[in-house]
């Protein structure tokens, strides 16, 4: 057992009972794991908003394979200003997300980790807001580490890959538009099934545009000339006028450079 797992399960040793803003991802399997193990009564929540890769079922299963067979799922229709799409829309994301959950007795805790403390995150902000615990960036133990954990623990790294927030596809300020959102899902759906690129995005950049991150070079020359690539162009000129492929591959959201924080 390394230093950081020990921190970790020392930390939930005299919590009773909890609750988990569970994505299926990595870290916050880690932290499942860890009060499991603490022997904490930690109840794992999935706030499905509509801007999820996964299914429930493939998130159920991601708990299960830490030994936890309580997930809650609490369904939530994203409101105008989430759609709206705000610079900040994380915040607002986020703020409606704890809300579903916040009526519980018992402190709620997310996967937050040290690393997160670096990067654009206004949905950080509304944890605060709200009094989330986040045990990982309390202890300061890195994404790296959790992940490491997480594996030890018996995560699935496909679910946890596959595991995305689609908004986060769409330029700031422009709408969230159900069609669209439905679009660009299944696009991304299609390459991970059929290429095994997890790392895939699709981007609305504008109206007009869907721009395609693959996860590496190779993946870009096998789409290349197939059934596949006529069957995205098809799917994407259903809400686009323009669908490309980028020359880069796949990174963190560009626009959030230029954002005045």
């Amino acid at each position: 057992m390394i230093e950081e797992e020990r921190m970790l399960i020392n930390y939930f040793s005299n919590i009773r009972k909890g609750y988990l803003l569970f994505s299926g991802g990595l870290d916050s399997v880690s932290v499942l794991g860890a009060a499991l193990k603490a022997g904490t009564d930690i109840i794992p929540v999935w706030v499905n908003n509509g801007f999820n890769r996964c299914s429930f079922d493939e998130i159920n299963q991601q708990a299960l394979n830490i030994g936890a067979s309580n997930l809650i799922e609490i369904v939530v229709e994203p409101d105008n200003t989430v759609r709206n799409n705000p610079v900040n829309r994380c915040y607002y994301c986020k703020k409606q997300i704890i809300n579903s959950v916040e009526n519980c007795d018992f402190p709620l805790f997310d996967g937050t980790t040290a690393c997160d403390n670096n990067n654009y995150r206004p949905g950080k902000k509304a944890l605060n807001e709200a009094g989330v615990i986040s045990p990982l960036a309390e202890l300061g133990i890195t994404k790296s580490i959790s992940n490491k954990l997480a594996v030890r623990y018996g995560a699935d790294t496909k679910i946890a890959s596959k595991e995305s927030c689609l908004a986060t596809r769409f330029n700031y300020n422009q709408q969230i538009l159900d069609d669209r959102l439905f679009a660009i899902a299944t696009i991304e759906k299609r390459i991970i099934h059929e290429l095994g690129d997890y790392n895939v995005r699709c981007r609305f950049d504008d109206p007009d545009h869907i721009r395609i991150e693959l996860g590496n070079e190779s993946v870009f020359f096998k789409i290349l000339n197939t059934v596949l690539l006529r069957n995205i162009v098809d799917i994407g000129k259903q809400v686009a006028k323009f669908v490309t492929i980028d020359m880069e591959s796949s990174r963190p959201n560009e626009h959030d450079k230029y954002i005045n924080k």
